[in-house]
Order: structure tokens, then sequence, then C-alpha cells
């Protein structure tokens, strides 16, 4: 259930930035919603965003962010940037910050999934033609949400976060964050909560109806490419439609390689949200 929305305030300066990065159709041809939304009981913040003319239902795109509790949070700048993008394409977005008691991929999920029955009450959304997209923590997000949903289509999830024991021997601290978010009890409950949050591990259980498109840089220090060839080859042993492209000398964001990005993404999402089948 949606609790409230309110639209974006942004500064001059702000506007001058997204038409600069994204666009003036970005700017001018879309409206960004801030949303607050029941999840579990819970009020939780996200975002809608639509094209400003519409005459019809439009696909839904689902966007999960990275980071960790507010590292990573979307302010209102960013949601009229990268939700204005999405839906200059022709689509509707929803997506979430996800609820303030942070578990990293824990009940949180639930965030997202309530974002699915949320479409509903839109009248805007096509609630029967799904797409999801993660970047980063957003990956991992995204590979359980496809655990527990068939709902989704599609999915294009970038720098996503596959292995968890990966990313904790390569990044120092890592380790002291994951304790604090679902690794209180024993030794032996905070290795299977990783292996329960590493799609490594349980990509048996993604639906196997989904179309997935996996995008990483090879120099990316935050998080390995290896995740994603990982599950590359995961996903295809199960007989998921599954594509790999590796941005060669790309970073964690690819901020040098946004219109190649761009375009993967948005020809992923037409491919089986929009070709008429």
């Amino acid at each position: 259930m949606i609790i409230s929305e309110e639209d974006l305030s942004l500064n001059d300066l702000q506007k001058k930035l997204i038409i600069s990065g994204w666009g003036n159709e970005v700017y001018e041809s879309t409206i960004v919603k801030k949303i607050f939304y029941e999840s579990d009981g819970l009020k939780v913040r996200g975002y809608f965003a639509s094209p400003v003319n519409l005459h019809k239902k439009l696909p839904l795109i689902i966007w999960n962010r990275g980071g960790i509790g507010k590292d990573g949070l979307i302010d209102e700048f960013l949601a009229k940037g990268i939700f204005g993008e999405i839906a200059s394409w022709g689509y509707t977005v929803l997506a979430s910050n996800y609820r303030e008691n942070d578990e990293f991929g824990g009940s949180d999920v639930n965030d997202v999934l309530n974002l699915i029955s949320l479409a509903d009450e839109i009248p805007a959304c096509d609630s029967s033609n799904i797409g999801m997209e993660g970047w980063s923590r957003g990956g991992m997000m995204t590979y359980k949400v496809l655990t527990t949903s068939s709902a989704v289509k599609c999915a294009v999830i970038i720098s996503g976060l596959a292995d968890l024991s990966r990313s904790e021997e390569s990044r120092g601290g890592l380790s002291g964050q994951y304790r604090k978010l679902f690794g209180t009890g024993s030794e032996a409950e905070f290795i299977s909560g990783k292996k329960e949050r590493s799609a490594v591990h349980f990509f048996e259980k993604i639906n196997r109806h989904i179309h997935v498109l996996l995008i990483h840089g090879t120099k990316d220090d935050k998080i390995s490419f290896q995740d994603s060839v990982d599950m590359y080859h995961k996903l295809v042993s199960a007989g998921i439609d599954c594509e790999l492209r590796l941005i060669e000398g790309g970073d964690h964001y690819l901020k040098k390689n946004k219109k190649e990005t761009s375009d993967l993404r948005k020809s992923w999402f037409d491919r089986f949200l929009k070709t008429v089948k």
C-alpha cells in the first residue's frame, strides 16, 4: 500500500546537472515522485517514475540500489536522473531505499517483493510485464527475489554481488560490516548467512524462465567481475537464458561506459518486455 507521495524538490544547479548528465528529454519528459509504502508493517521510502504523457499502461522496471545502510541511498537528484532515464525509454519504474534496519539480503528483500504487489495499485503500471535491475548489492537483492517470485520476466544485473566470501576476502572492513548486519550469532550462523546471500550457492533456486543480462567492468575494485563470470556459467548450467557482457577496463560504476551500459540495458528490457511474442 502506498502511504503517501511527494514531488521532488530540485534546485537550479541540480536541474542543470540532470540535463547535462542525462539529457533534456529525461528532465522534461518524465515525472519522478518520492513515495512511502508499507512493507511488513514498516514505512519504507522509495520512488515512482513514468513518462509525463501516458496513454496506456507501460511495462514496469523494479530497480534495486546498492550500498549498505545509508551508504548508497538514492536521493532526489539521483532519482530524477536514474529513474527518469528508464522512464524516458517508455517504462514505469518503482524503486526502494529499503527499510532502515538493513539486513543486507535478509527480510529487507521483502521491500523489493512488496513493490511487485504495489504495482497493482498504480494505474500506469502493467503489472503483468515486469523487469528488474540491480546494481552491486542490488544484484544480490535481485538474485534473492528471483528465487521467490515468478512475476519478473527479465533482469539486468550490473556489477552484481554474488559471492560475499570473495568480497569479504578482497576488501578490508567488510567482515565487520557483515557481522553487524547479520552475523551476531555463532560462527556457523555467520557462514550460513553469507551463503544464504550469495547467489553462487543458491542459483539452482532461481526461476528457470527468467532472462538475465550480466554486465560487469573488468577493473571493478569493489566487487570482482569473477562474481558475474561465475554466475553466468552457473545460470547457463541451470538452463537459464543468460548473457554476460564484460566491459574492458570498466570500474564498479562504469562511469566511462555510461552510454554503452545504457544501450545494453535498454535493449535487453525492450527485447523481453516490448517485443510481441
